[in-house]
Parts: structure tokens; C-alpha cells; sequence
């Protein structure tokens, strides 16, 4: 095109006004209408913009996803626990276990009188103390004998573990039958003067390998499995 001077020049061209997207707001308005200024734009789709999920909905999830993993970690936490006061009990039941196989006790509070062996080849110990003094198992395990025996009285005997069987001999009553499981130091009869006997004491003999076995020291055996009578000196008093 010519203008009025006679120099050749562009026509200038009107560009299309390119809106953005969305609400304008806080545009200053220059002269003539046109805007100037800084132009704050929202976007129209209201979400966050990175994973197209409402703020709202954002929170939501996290808050859903972290009471899930809680509720993962408490479970967990709660077997862990449970796991250990099993091992613990179990290990408290084998302690008492083996403590209990290995207790030994007294089988009456008395006075020894007479001790094993000796001239007369005595076959127990005997302790003498008032009639009617409780007797106790001195070690758990089964009774094998309750009744009357020739000499011995009232008589009872026990197997324990290994074979090993004690008997008391010259009750005056028999608190057990027989098969019956008894507990060391549970009470299994009173003392007293049945069967060949000189005056109230208990006879307690210590036999290995069965009923029939070998007949041993029992303050050894006793004092072996940490059971003492004082200094366990004796006096050679027959009572049978």
C-alpha cells in the first residue's frame, strides 16, 4: 500500500486477541479498554493438576491408605507379641519341667535312728518321730504298692523316673492307692507301728533298677539330690 507521503509500507495487520483458558481476574484496564496489568488465570478443570484428583478426594485416599498400613503394622505387631509370650511360656513350662524332674524333699521331718547298713545289714533308714507325723512322697512319680506287707505294715511304694522306686514302710494309714500319680512331697500316709516294729518311725528305703532292685543308702541318694538331715549322723536305735 501507498500512503499519502508517496512511501510504500506493510498494512498493519490485527492479530486474533488469544483469551486464556479459564476466569480472568484482577486485569487493570488501560486506555482504550485494553488490559493491562497482571492477568491471574484459574483453571477451569479444578483439580490439582498433576494427578487429576480433586484436592479433596487427595486427602482422602492418603488418609484411607494410612489407616490401612496402621492397621497392617498393629496386626503384625500383635503376632509378633503373641508369637513371643508363646516361646516365653513354653520356655517357663520346660524350666519348670526340669527343675520339677530334678526336686527331691524330705520324707518326714524327724530324727534319724537308725542308719543303712550296719551290723545288722539294715536295708533302709529309719526316722522316729511322734505317731501320726505326716510321710510325703519324696519324689513324684506312680505308686506301685498301697496295702499290707509282711513286716514293713502298711506299706506304700513309688517308681520314679529311671526306674528308681522308694518305699516307706510301718504307716498307720495309707493316704494313696494304687496307679495313683502323686507329686514330690505330696502327702502319702501318717507314721506309725505296724508291722514289725519296736515303737513309731518311718522305714524309707531307696531300691534301683525296679521294685526288686538294688537297695542303696538313701541318706546318699537323698543328700545326692541336694536333700540333707542336718549333719545326717545316726544312731544304731533298732525299731525294727
Amino acid at each position: 500500500m501507498i500512503n499519502s507521503t508517496g512511501v510504500a509500507h506493510s498494512e498493519t495487520t490485527t492479530s486474533p486477541e488469544i483469551r486464556p483458558t479459564g476466569t480472568v481476574l484482577g486485569a487493570s484496564t488501560g486506555p482504550g479498554g485494553s488490559a493491562a496489568g497482571t492477568v491471574n488465570v484459574i483453571s477451569a478443570g479444578g483439580t490439582d493438576g498433576l494427578t487429576g484428583v480433586a484436592p479433596d478426594d487427595a486427602a482422602a485416599e492418603a488418609q484411607r491408605r494410612l489407616s490401612t498400613y496402621l492397621q497392617v503394622t498393629d496386626q503384625i505387631g500383635a503376632r509378633e507379641a503373641a508369637a513371643t509370650l508363646t516361646q516365653y511360656a513354653a520356655a517357663v513350662a520346660s524350666e519348670t519341667e526340669r527343675l520339677e524332674a530334678a526336686r527331691w524333699v524330705r520324707p518326714i521331718e524327724a530324727r534319724i535312728t537308725q542308719g543303712f547298713g550296719g551290723a545288722n545289714h539294715h536295708i533302709g533308714v529309719d526316722f522316729g518321730a511322734a505317731h501320726g507325723t505326716p510321710i510325703y512322697a519324696a519324689h513324684r512319680g506312680t505308686v506301685i504298692y498301697a496295702g499290707w506287707e509282711s513286716g514293713y505294715g502298711n506299706f506304700v511304694q513309688i517308681m520314679h523316673e529311671n526306674n528308681v522306686v522308694t518305699s516307706y514302710g510301718h504307716l498307720s494309714r495309707i493316704d494313696v492307692r494304687l496307679g495313683q500319680e502323686v507329686a514330690t512331697g505330696e502327702q502319702i500316709g501318717k507314721e506309725g507301728s505296724t508291722g514289725h516294729s519296736t515303737g513309731p518311725h518311718l522305714h524309707f528305703e531307696v531300691r534301683l533298677n525296679g521294685q526288686y532292685g538294688t537297695k542303696v543308702d538313701p541318706l546318699a541318694w537323698l543328700a545326692g539330690h541336694g536333700v540333707h538331715y542336718g549333719d545326717q549322723a545316726t544312731t544304731q536305735t533298732s525299731h525294727d
